[in-house]
């Protein structure tokens, strides 16, 4: 979770940088991912960009033809009732519209795209805080809501960013939820003297 008192992320000085292909938007992503994680992230075979989040596994794809990001994960398994899946859809975008939710095949997948053009290295970190924020409502309930089984490693605790603790959503550590009086002094877009 980004701390909300924190400057946004820049990169060379830089709050947007304009790419010219596809390896230097690649390269800009793992960057940010890597300052924001502490340590540069994994890529798996596919070439995407491979964030945990609390066992989830968040995805990032650079687009081949387009600066475009592509950040997704699976969050449900085993899917055998697809009309009783499609009914909780429509529930689910409206908590979450910032994030788009479709079926494919046995999967619930949660996804949303990013104009990198330029790229703006904390467009892509609040991102990854808003799919944060979801694994927080992710649990055996919200499984069986939809039919299937949290696809996630209950075992894998990491989250990239400040929280500590809690597997497949479970017994975080990070506050999420317990906002409190976030919000009255946020110092985001005051001008300085």
């Amino acid at each position: 979770m980004t701390d909300l008192n924190d400057q946004p992320l820049q990169l060379d000085g830089a709050f947007a940088i304009a790419t010219e292909d596809h390896d230097q938007l690649l390269a800009l992503t793992v960057r940010a991912l890597t300052e924001f994680l502490g340590d540069a992230p994994e890529t798996d075979e596919d070439g995407d960009v491979v964030v945990p989040v609390h066992g989830f596994g968040l995805f990032v794809t650079v687009a081949e033809d387009a600066p475009q990001l592509h950040v997704w994960a699976s969050l449900l398994d085993g899917l055998t009732d697809r009309a009783k899946a499609a009914e909780q859809l429509v529930e689910l975008a409206h908590e979450w519209p910032l994030l788009r939710f479709v079926l494919d095949g046995e999967h619930l997948l949660a996804s949303t795209f990013l104009d990198a053009d330029p790229f703006a290295p904390q467009h892509l970190l609040n991102v990854v805080d808003e799919f944060h924020d979801l694994t927080h409502t992710l649990d055996d309930d919200f499984a069986a809501r939809f039919g299937g089984t949290l696809d996630c490693d209950a075992d894998d605790v990491t989250y990239a960013g400040v929280c500590g603790g809690g597997g497949c959503g479970d017994d975080c550590t990070c506050g999420h939820g317990d906002a409190g009086d976030l919000g009255e002094t946020i110092p985001v877009g005051i001008p300085q003297d």
